[in-house]
């Protein structure tokens, strides 16, 4: 896996490809929305939160669905992507649950552990929509996938986690405009990269078998 490449390569797209933009229109506008409200009781901050995620996880859906077409170096649409998002989206629902619950016990247990599920998971949601696999079989794909490319993984997710949590965690304190501007920008970013990631790392599996 050529690391640089995996690294520009999506901001490249992005730049080529200014769809990739529209999916993070949803959970911004979420987030927008109630950060005008305003947060008048813990329920309201709940759900909120609950709505955001949700709506991020449409947003990645789609994104991956896309993905490809931006891997290949041609067009994508988010309309062509969005049968295959919708059908595999129950299931990457399922998936991020189970990885939400996990990770959550995880963190639990003195933090660590909760970052090596996360760690583990990397490629699951890319095995739900792009390899269509059931949740646990998912799971059990990007663990595989994780421990044979573990330090180019482990590389990435570090990458990842640092830009999202400054550039994101920075602009809230600033406004919320410029947050809705980070999300954005930042989301299609972080996983197109982990996506084409994938891609890179399946390239290479296909072109390492063996004729039969």
């Amino acid at each position: 896996m050529n690391l640089s490449r995996i690294a520009i390569l999506p901001l490249l797209t992005i730049i080529r490809d200014p769809v990739y933009l529209l999916p993070p229109l949803l959970p911004a506008s979420v987030g927008l929305a109630f950060m005008n409200q305003g947060y008048s009781d813990q329920r309201t901050l709940a759900t909120s939160i609950a709505l955001q995620i949700l709506a991020g996880l449409i947003s990645s859906t789609i994104i991956i669905a896309m993905a490809p077409k931006g891997y290949q170096g041609q067009p994508s649409s988010v309309i062509r992507a969005l049968p295959q998002a919708v059908k595999r989206f129950p299931v990457v629902l399922g998936t991020f649950a189970i990885i939400s619950v996990m990770a959550m016990v995880g963190f639990l247990l003195l933090i660590v552990p909760g970052i090596i599920v996360l760690i583990l998971t990397f490629f699951a949601l890319q095995e739900a929509v792009l390899n269509q696999k059931g949740p646990l079989q998912a799971i059990k794909e990007s663990m595989a996938l994780v421990k044979a490319h573990l330090n180019h993984v482990l590389f990435l997710f570090f990458y990842l986690t640092s830009i999202a949590l400054l550039l994101e965690g920075g602009t809230s304190k600033i406004s919320p405009f410029v947050s809705f501007a980070a999300v954005i920008l930042v989301s299609p970013y972080v996983t197109l990269t982990i996506t084409f990631s994938y891609l890179e790392i399946k390239r290479g599996t296909i072109l390492e078998r063996p004729s039969p």
